[in-house]
């Protein structure tokens, strides 16, 4: 404990030497917004010729998006872009890529209380701009996520199942039509605390690979359709469920009733929507969710948007090692993402 206490004096040390030392032998401006430079006109020291790529000056941005910037200067291309996707993630799909948490009640599957969280985000690789005849924008990415849940009323909230994914989308956007051909694998584990609490689970393998293809219209303001088929040529003999899937629904955002915040960027709005999605293991129910709630978005950069809504599902689990368990359930989510 005390070589701890010496070690971290040391480092505090060396720290304050330093800094008075800089401070003392440089009569430059600061790069940062100071009372002697408050705003972005006070130039920045002249390490290099272009401002944008110093660091220090963290508030000099480029305020078009990459693909306008690629436009403007007649590029094919542009690689790493940043700008909004071009196939959302849909609001209601339990298994949409975002960041969230929630709290889901009545779970017949699994317990009366469960804490769903997942991880989720999309990292867009290389974008075409204005190619074919539709002169739309042409995209290869990549997405990873995490879909978990976990027991909170019990000792050390245990968790009870965890989703891995990882997708290879190619999406193609023009106008108000967004297409999006994707290549995937999910793999599902079971949390070790739950299966010492329940040793004598039939523990099982679900782990499929698959291809779908589906199509988004933005149908007016405050509507978007989409709908979607999908093939698993590939999953594990231990839990079958089916070659075939398909997927629909539809999204309402009620912006008459919503605001905008122009010194901000940022918009509120309300919005439901509802998914319905069937693959062919399913013998009695159609997976069918709804949401409704609230949506805070940006309207500069990246787009992305806080969501707070009600959800509620009825048909089979969402949650792999039980996704042919018939059940619903209500919940209360928070989203960020796409």
């Amino acid at each position: 404990m005390m070589r701890l206490r010496y070690f971290f004096a040391g480092i505090l040390f060396l720290t304050l030497g330093n800094a008075m030392a800089l401070s003392a032998d440089t009569d430059e401006p600061t790069a940062n917004p100071s009372p002697e430079c408050p705003t972005p006109e006070c130039e920045c020291p002249e390490a290099v010729e272009d401002h944008l790529y110093d660091s220090d000056c963290w508030y000099v941005t480029e305020p078009n998006t990459d693909s306008e910037y690629a436009r403007e200067n007649h590029l094919w291309g542009i690689w790493l872009p940043e700008d909004p996707p071009l196939f959302r993630p849909f609001i209601a799909d339990p298994r949409q890529v975002t960041y969230s948490v929630g709290w889901r009640f009545n779970d017949r599957a699994l317990e009366k209380n469960i804490i769903p969280v997942s991880f989720g985000d999309i990292l867009p690789i290389f974008r075409w701009c204005d190619i074919w005849a539709l002169r739309g924008d042409l995209e290869l990415g990549l997405e990873g996520a995490v879909w978990a849940v976990f027991d909170p009323l019990h000792e050390s909230s245990p968790l009870i199942d965890a989703d891995y994914y990882v997708g290879f989308p190619i999406t193609y956007a023009f106008g108000h039509w967004s297409f999006r051909l994707r290549g995937y694998h999910i793999s599902t584990h079971l949390g070790d605390e739950f299966l010492l609490n329940h040793p004598h689970f039939h523990r099982r393998n679900p782990s499929i690979e698959a291809f779908d293809l589906f199509v988004s219209n933005q149908f007016s303001r405050d509507i978007r359709l989409y709908a979607g088929l999908g093939w698993v040529p590939c999953e594990d003999d231990s839990f079958r469920t089916g070659q075939f899937y398909c997927q629909g629904g539809i999204e309402v955002r009620l912006f008459a009733l919503g605001y905008r915040d122009y010194s901000n960027r940022l918009y509120g709005v309300p919005f439901f929507a509802f998914d319905l999605f069937y693959q062919s293991h399913m013998k009695h129910h159609i997976n069918s969710t709804f949401a409704l709630g609230y949506e805070w978005g940006k309207v500069s950069g990246l787009r992305r948007r806080f969501r707070i809504f009600f959800e509620y599902h009825d048909g089979y689990s969402v949650d792999g090692q039980f996704a042919k368990t018939p059940t619903h359930y209500c919940a209360i989510r928070g989203t960020y993402g796409f």
